[in-house]
């Protein structure tokens, strides 16, 4: 089975309107993350807005970018829903699209045992035609994907790792190191700031929204992490904090992530800086605020 690596962004899903997608802009965006040397394509996950985009938007995310992706690199679909018969269905459609692989969150809302969790995600992996990729992502979906259970999925024939956007390092290493010597099962970090601190630790790469922006930063770090060059690091790092200074966080510091990030790409002329409720825009202070940070932010990346 393919072993995934790398850089991997969930890319954001570019829209003329709340419940349309621009389908041009999947095509720019694409291009774009390509062109700066990413290893896949994450499409429907977080920073894609995922949950709050309609089927269809949904269906023709996958479409549009497999067809933009024309086999380049691999392309994963978020599959994540609260209705297993619709993972499964969005899982069969990805793979008509020729989609590498399917990733999928615990569904939220009922309250269930980890037995009844685990015979969720077992149900999906047997079912799915494309292997799946779990996803820790507590903040959203209020559920810890337990290490025992994750180690008890990890034996399926068709679960193929997990990516954490949980932020507890002790817990990331936990996974790091019960997985360190498969082949068959890879572990990816979320939050982007740990992404050298994740290789460290024996990840397999990362899933970093701010490479939907400026994606050879981020590629640039992963190469640095994997060849311990600390000086590289470090620079990547700073510029990462910069990022999230100016683009995602508004002038109350309050995380404004995909909000920021779609303006910040609006202004490079990606893509509108439309958003799907319950997000909204930011303010005009936190827009000007990006506006004066990009050409820096730009600078500072090509040197």
């Amino acid at each position: 089975m393919r072993q995934f690596s790398g850089v991997i962004p969930p890319v954001v899903s570019p829209m003329l309107a709340p419940d349309q997608i621009d389908g041009p802009a999947v095509g720019r965006i694409v291009q774009h993350l390509i062109s700066g040397g990413v290893s896949g394509l994450f499409v429907l996950g977080t920073t894609g807005e995922g949950p709050s985009l309609t089927y269809q938007m949904r269906y023709e995310m996958v479409e549009r970018t497999c067809e933009a992706a024309a086999g380049r690199v691999p392309v994963f679909v978020g599959v994540t829903d609260t209705c297993l018969a619709e993972s499964i269905a969005l899982a069969e459609h990805a793979a008509r699209c020729q989609a590498a692989a399917i990733v999928a969150a615990a569904p939220c809302y009922f309250e269930v045992s980890p037995q009844a969790l685990g015979s969720w995600f077992d149900a999906l992996a047997t079912a799915s035609p494309l292997p799946l990729m779990l996803y820790n992502m507590p903040s959203c979906v209020g559920v810890v994907l337990e290490p025992a259970m994750v180690d008890t999925l990890s034996h399926h024939g068709n679960i193929i790792g997990i990516k954490d956007s949980g932020g507890d390092m002790k817990y990331f290493e936990s996974l790091c190191s019960r997985h360190r010597d498969r082949s068959d099962f890879v572990v990816f970090m979320g939050p982007e700031e740990r992404l050298a601190e994740a290789v460290a630790l024996g990840a397999a790469g990362g899933v970093c929204g701010g490479a939907n922006l400026l994606p050879h930063v981020y590629t640039s770090l992963y190469k640095a992490a994997m060849r311990g060059d600390h000086t590289a690091i470090a620079e990547g790092e700073l510029l990462i904090r910069r990022i999230f200074e100016s683009v995602y966080y508004d002038d109350g510091g309050q995380m404004k992530l995909i909000p920021g990030l779609k303006l910040a790409m609006h202004e490079l002329g990606l893509c509108r800086p439309v958003v799907a409720p319950p997000l909204s825009h930011i303010s005009e202070q936190h827009a000007c605020r990006i506006r004066s940070a990009l050409p820096q932010l730009l600078e500072t990346s090509q040197l």
